[in-house]
């Protein structure tokens, strides 16, 4: 009887062992399967790397600038979140295009006026940001311009001549680029702030 409590309790060891390193090993995989290495340029007209910005968690989303609302909503949350963040200082956030076709060094400047000052605009050639889009997880479909289809009028939205579908995820990343956690644009800024300044 002793014997077979002491098999179990054995059995019970490994498979608990066992379970740990599974966990771990997923979690690594998941971490290594959003984010990675990228070569742009922001909206100041500096050549940038991952390694820029090494010492910062990092708040990561991708929009366009001929968004006609959608992104623009969200770039004013991110800004208010920002503002109510414990520790600011640590934290950059980078709003990415999925349309470096029309989002210019100088279009991303005259753009992210109208936002929070923290927020650092990236864009590159459309090599780069497919692979950077690639390395996020991110997909964006160019879209005929809705104010110019029999279909639908789109609520007469001008799009600049074409709009862009896209991922909406906003990605928080550590310091080591390595994925933490995510958050939708609808969900609440309270409850995005409070997991920031967790993590933070």
């Amino acid at each position: 009887m002793f014997l077979k409590k002491k098999i179990l309790s054995i059995t019970f060891f490994f498979l608990l062992i066992a379970y740990f390193a599974f966990n771990n090993l997923n979690n690594k995989k998941n971490q290594a399967s959003i984010g990675g290495k990228f070569e742009l340029t922001n909206h100041l007209g500096e050549k940038v790397t991952n390694k820029n910005y090494k010492n910062y968690y990092k708040l990561i989303f991708f929009g366009f600038t001929n968004c006609p609302d959608f992104c623009p909503n969200t770039l004013n949350n991110i800004g208010t979140l920002i503002d109510q963040i414990e520790n600011k200082n640590n934290l950059i956030p980078l709003f990415i295009t999925v349309d470096p076709e029309r989002d210019t060094v100088a279009k991303l400047k005259s753009y992210l006026n109208n936002f929070h000052p923290k927020i650092v605009g990236l864009t590159g050639t459309k090599l780069q940001i497919d692979n950077v889009k690639k390395n996020y997880k991110i997909f964006s479909k160019k879209i005929i311009d809705m104010e110019k289809s029999d279909k639908n009028n789109h609520e007469n939205h001008n799009h600049g001549g074409y709009g862009v579908d896209h991922t909406t995820i906003i990605y928080l990343m550590n310091k080591n680029g390595n994925y933490l956690t995510h958050f939708s644009p609808d969900d609440q800024i309270s409850k995005i702030v409070e997991k920031i300044n967790y993590h933070l």
